[in-house]
């Protein structure tokens, strides 16, 4: 079987607004026992502080995904440290806890062997590890959500790293991905994967 003896961890990007499809999320997770991670935006926290405390209230763990979704790899240095800086503080000022992992928008600096060298030296001064991911759901492209056709890619993918044997899974704060969670999650365990904590 596709998972067998392999793990996954669920990710979400771009939270913790539209909180409707974030209510959703943590109640399909709380139902299936799950424990995700959810890299939210400091200009969404700011505005939606009881959406992250949400978040971090049911026990998911809540991680640095920049202020305002630019594009790393490409800013200057003093506007990253302002970026993932500024996040950190309205997260900790809200919910009391730190992250320790900043994903960068569209991955973009972040992945292995095209690492950007000021989101490096920023994120060690702050103290976080950069993660991307291993399988990228594409929820946000349409037709929206995690239908048959976006199964079918995330199949492939899985079977694009045969060694690999535990996966991050990157989806987004959304209401189509709200929508398909729950058969998403019951479609990775047929497949034999253990969903595992962040």
């Amino acid at each position: 079987m596709l998972g067998d003896g392999k793990s996954v961890v669920l990710s979400f990007d771009d939270g913790p607004a539209p909180v409707s499809a974030l209510e959703s999320i943590l109640e399909t997770l709380q139902e299936n026992g799950i424990k995700a991670e959810f890299y939210v935006l400091g200009s969404e926290v700011e505005q939606y502080p009881d959406a992250a405390r949400m978040i971090v209230g049911q026990g998911h763990a809540i991680e640095n995904h920049s202020w305002s979704h630019e594009d790393l790899s490409s800013a200057v240095k003093q506007d990253v440290r302002w970026e993932l800086e500024q996040t950190q503080n309205i997260i900790i000022a809200t919910t009391g806890v730190t992250p320790t992992r900043i994903r960068p928008p569209y991955g973009a600096g972040g992945f292995r062997g095209n690492l950007d060298p000021e989101l490096i030296e920023v994120a060690r001064d702050l103290s976080l590890t950069i993660l991307t991911w291993d399988i990228d759901t594409e929820d946000w492209k349409a037709p929206k959500g995690l239908g048959p056709e976006k199964l079918r890619n995330i199949e492939t993918q899985f079977t694009q790293q045969p060694r690999k044997v535990s996966f991050n899974i990157l989806m987004h704060v959304q209401p189509a991905t709200a929508r398909d969670l729950s058969s998403f999650i019951s479609q990775l365990r047929e497949w034999g994967f253990v969903i595992a904590e962040p």
